[in-house]
């Protein structure tokens, strides 16, 4: 099964939901539904209520062309053999048929295919800044990536393990599986077998955060395993190596829904999440400024910086002013 025809295949199935297909349209697309893994990714589609809510939140479908634009930045991509390019890209698009379809209606992102020395093939699913997806692993497990955050798996996921690789923040739904599912960060490991919970591990911040919402995992950081429980979040800095167990887990993914909560959170922190959310650079005045703590809950929209920044400021901490994508931060005048 080539590249073409996986994009066939995508391209028809959006036109049917479109109500776009025309004749010899809709009789290529029975052909091709013949077969039983195109049939099942059809369905698999159709069965994501997330997937069908957000196309129907489209009154005109135009979004064909961004795939084809998908399409053509992986076609440039050159580091994978021919046939375990066309082989994994054939499983992405099966098992992760959720994030590319949510993603033609949303933001752009990044698919990477890579051979390691050994001949390994690795995935990376990248979400840039201003962006969030949902995706499905081959095993069934659901992944939110937030703003600016990557993860990688090798080809052998699923089958001889269930490894990934964490950079940035997710919200994971791990489905109960043969093998424990694993994510490595560069401070930390997590184990579970099947759970929610949240992961916070930027590479600019100076912690690493375990939220779990359900079930149970096995942290491993600092030389050290902890078995944590439901509604727990465990903080860990990177820098001094202390940590910090709260029995709550309350907002940990709420960003999955474009909501932030910052509970006596300093403005240094606050900025990194804006930065991500908005693809805007902070400047301060002074580094006293980064300090200021605050506390409060915001929806994330396309276009409401300056509202947020704007309560923010009526706290009397501060003023501000923004210069095309940089964001700068003054001290009140006396």
């Amino acid at each position: 099964m080539s590249i073409d025809s996986i994009h066939i295949i995508l391209d028809l199935i959006l036109k049917s939901w479109a109500g776009t297909l025309t004749q010899p349209e809709e009789e290529r697309l029975n052909e091709l539904l013949e077969d039983p893994e195109w049939a099942r990714l059809k369905q698999d589609l159709e069965d994501d209520r997330f997937i069908m809510g957000r196309f129907k939140e489209y009154e005109k479908y135009d979004k064909i062309a961004d795939f084809s634009c998908f399409l053509k930045r992986i076609r440039k991509h050159k580091s994978a053999p021919a046939g375990k390019m066309r082989r994994a890209l054939f499983v992405k698009y099966a098992g992760y048929a959720a994030a590319i379809i949510i993603l033609l209606f949303t933001t752009p992102f990044i698919i990477y295919n890579f051979t390691t020395p050994d001949d390994s093939l690795i995935s990376e699913v990248y979400a840039p800044r201003k962006s969030k997806l949902k995706m499905k692993l081959p095993d069934g497990s659901i992944v939110w990536l937030n703003a600016d955050s990557k993860l990688s798996y090798s080809e052998s996921f699923s089958r001889k393990n269930r490894n990934v690789r964490l950079e940035g923040e997710g919200y994971f739904e791990v489905e109960h599986g043969e093998h424990p599912f694993v994510i490595q960060t560069d401070s930390a490991q997590i184990k579970v077998l099947g759970t929610k919970f949240n992961v916070k591990n930027y590479g600019d911040e100076n912690y690493i955060k375990v939220s779990l919402l359900e079930g149970s995992i096995v942290l491993l950081c600092i030389n050290q395993e902890f078995i944590m429980k439901p509604n727990q979040t465990m903080t860990v800095n990177k820098l001094d190596q202390t940590y910090k167990l709260t029995e709550s887990a309350d907002y940990a993914e709420q960003w999955i829904n474009c909501k932030v909560f910052w509970d006596e959170v300093p403005m240094s922190i606050i900025s990194k999440e804006l930065e991500r959310q908005f693809d805007v650079t902070f400047a301060f005045e002074s580094e006293q400024l980064k300090n200021l703590i605050f506390h409060g809950s915001f929806i994330i929209e396309t276009n409401n910086l300056e509202k947020i920044l704007d309560i923010m400021s009526e706290t009397n901490k501060f003023s501000y002013s923004i210069e095309k994508d940089k964001v700068y931060i003054h001290s009140l005048k006396k």
